[in-house]
C-alpha cells in the first residue's frame, strides 16, 4: 500500500507550460489515479479519449467548462466529465485553486491528453 500526503507535495512541483498548471501526483492503480491539479490562472482546453474524470474543488473558486456548458464552481463542486469531451478551468479567484482529479482508468497524460 502507498500513501501520497498530495498536499504536502505541493510546494515541490512546477507549473507545466503546456497545460497551465502544477500537477501533484497521488494514489493510483491501473483502474484509476488520484491527483491535484494547482490552477494558477487557467487549464488549457483538452480531452481524453480514454478516461473519465471527475473534478473535485477543494480550494478556491472557477468557470469549469465541460463541451458547451460553463459553470461557475468552488470549495466542494464535484464536476463529472465524460472522455471525449473538451473541457478547462480558469481559476477566478485571487489565490491557486486547488482541483482534485480522479481519473478511470488511470490518467496517463503523455498518451491521453489531447488539445484541440
Amino acid at each position: 500500500m502507498k500513501v501520497v500526503n498530495i498536499l504536502q507535495k505541493i510546494n515541490q512541483v512546477s507549473v507545466d507550460p503546456e497545460v497551465g498548471i502544477a500537477i501533484v501526483h497521488g494514489a493510483e492503480e491501473d483502474g484509476v489515479s488520484v491527483s491535484l491539479a494547482v490552477v494558477v490562472d487557467r487549464i488549457r482546453p483538452h480531452y481524453q479519449k480514454v478516461s473519465d474524470e471527475i473534478y473535485t474543488i477543494l480550494r478556491g473558486k472557477g468557470l469549469v467548462t465541460v463541451g458547451s456548458q460553463t459553470k461557475e464552481v468552488s470549495e466542494g463542486d464535484v464536476v463529472a466529465i465524460p472522455k471525449g469531451e473538451v473541457h478547462s478551468f480558469v481559476n477566478t479567484g485571487q489565490e491557486p485553486c486547488l482541483v482534485l482529479f480522479s481519473s478511470g482508468p488511470k490518467f496517463v497524460p503523455e498518451t491521453d491528453r489531447f488539445f484541440p
